[in-house]
């Protein structure tokens, strides 16, 4: 254990971090030797590098420290994917920014979309929900469908984060959800809360 580090939730195949050999679990504690203490730094660190630059990311698997070379994807994606809690997240202060909600989304490939009956290019998926959380809370489960939060349309994970980001405590969250299994009739439902 290395005190801090932001342990991967999720690695998308064919991201710049799976072609680099990180996987789930793994936990990065450094960007070209620069420690990473949360999820906040990591993505600001590497969102003002150029697509296409490599970065050294230092890692320890399974209590073991190693290195690897990944280069930076379009858009700030290097790793593609929600970041877990960090290590020492309990006090929640360096808890990355996507556990506001306690929920992990991805967008919708066409074919998902096909299969869940979801017009193309709409909707992101919900991939996990953390026991206890306000998604877990007002409903959410994994395999639902949010088309929008509070009115605003959620085509990507980036639409997410941005709604989500804008979020202050206290505030009425409602999402518009096609549930997990509603089948080709099935209809949309609101799921409502209050912000923790």
């Amino acid at each position: 254990m290395y005190g801090a580090g932001i342990t991967i939730a999720m690695v998308v195949p064919g991201s710049p971090a799976d072609r680099a050999g990180l996987k789930v679990g793994d936990t990065i504690i450094s960007i070209d030797g620069k420690p990473v203490k949360n999820g906040d730094e990591l993505v600001a660190d590497i969102a003002g590098r150029k697509p296409g630059s490599k970065v050294d990311v230092g890692y320890s698997r399974n209590g073991k420290k190693d290195e690897t070379s990944v280069t930076v994807g379009d858009r700030a994606k290097l790793f593609a994917s929600r970041l877990g809690e960090d290590d020492e997240g309990e006090e929640g202060e360096s808890a990355p920014k996507q556990s506001k909600m306690g929920l992990t989304v991805r967008s919708l490939t066409p074919e998902m979309a096909n299969r869940l009956n979801v017009p193309s290019g709409q909707g992101v998926i919900v991939q996990e929900v953390k026991p206890g959380s306000f998604a877990d809370d007002v409903g959410l489960t994994r395999g639902d469908v949010i088309l929008e939060v509070n009115k605003q349309p959620i085509n990507s994970e980036e639409d997410f984060d941005r709604v989500q980001g804008g979020l202050k405590s206290g505030q009425d969250v409602v999402f518009l959800v096609r549930q997990q299994g509603a089948g080709r009739n099935g209809g949309t439902i609101f799921l409502a809360g209050t912000l923790p």
